[in-house]
């Protein structure tokens, strides 16, 4: 009875970490990039490119960062048209929900980005992301490549092919180009019946397939709850 009445217990504490998730391990104080004591705005958000580096995905994760803007590379039917402005609205609108002042309004970056020479051949996300930085006078400028967003076929209560997204976010440190962090983010919707494992995320969202919107929306929501931003 001891035995039997302990296994029901371990079961339900099991299910209950599936539904209502773990507590989230905080970030190490080693970890936090901790921002300059100033008044002024010190984090600006790159517009977003299309693309990575041309090898594995593990690799290029690592090199897209100083890839040259002409190899990156990525399969059009893969990448919606306007994927990548939807994904630096995105990034700005949930680290404004974060960190609010600290992140320049996005009009001024974007204005500043179209107004940098580039060199399709030379320049790389990194480099452009040190001189935006520099323009601005920011201490951290958010990078971010995008290679798959692929719309759902189908509707929110049936779906054939369900949305699928792939992009990667850096921090640039502006005085030496360094990056201070980087998290990629690959997600296809799964039916609920493909993984008990994903229960909690799969009722948090509605219990529907989700537009390509919606799927980069919690990612960029989940990326930007994890930055490493101390107070």
């Amino acid at each position: 009875m001891k035995r039997s009445f302990a296994w029901l217990m371990t079961t339900c504490s099991l299910v209950a970490m599936l539904l209502y998730g773990c507590v989230p391990r905080p970030v190490a104080k080693q970890d936090q990039i901790i921002l300059p004591e100033t008044g002024r705005q010190s984090i600006a958000v790159m517009p977003f490119l299309k693309g990575m580096h041309d090898s594995s995905v593990d690799q290029a994760v690592d090199r897209t960062l100083d890839c040259a803007l002409a190899e990156l590379c990525f399969d059009t039917r893969d990448v919606r048209s306007g994927a990548e402005k939807d994904l630096t609205r995105y990034m700005q609108a949930a680290l404004e929900d974060r960190l609010g002042e600290r992140i320049i309004p996005l009009g001024k970056p974007l204005n500043v980005y179209d107004g940098l020479a580039k060199d399709q051949t030379a320049d790389s996300p990194r480099s452009l992301a040190v001189r935006l930085g520099r323009e601005l006078k920011a201490d951290h400028i958010i990078v971010g490549t995008v290679w798959r967003y692929r719309e759902r076929t189908g509707t929110a209560r049936a779906s054939a092919s369900p949305a699928s997204v792939a992009f990667v976010v850096y921090i640039i440190n502006v005085t030496d180009g360094k990056r201070l962090w980087k998290k990629a983010h690959f997600e296809t919707q799964k039916p609920l019946s493909e993984s008990i494992f994903e229960a909690r995320t799969f009722f948090k969202r509605g219990v529907r397939w989700l537009s390509v919107d919606e799927l980069a929306r919690y990612g960029v929501d989940e990326i930007v709850d994890q930055f490493p931003y101390g107070p």
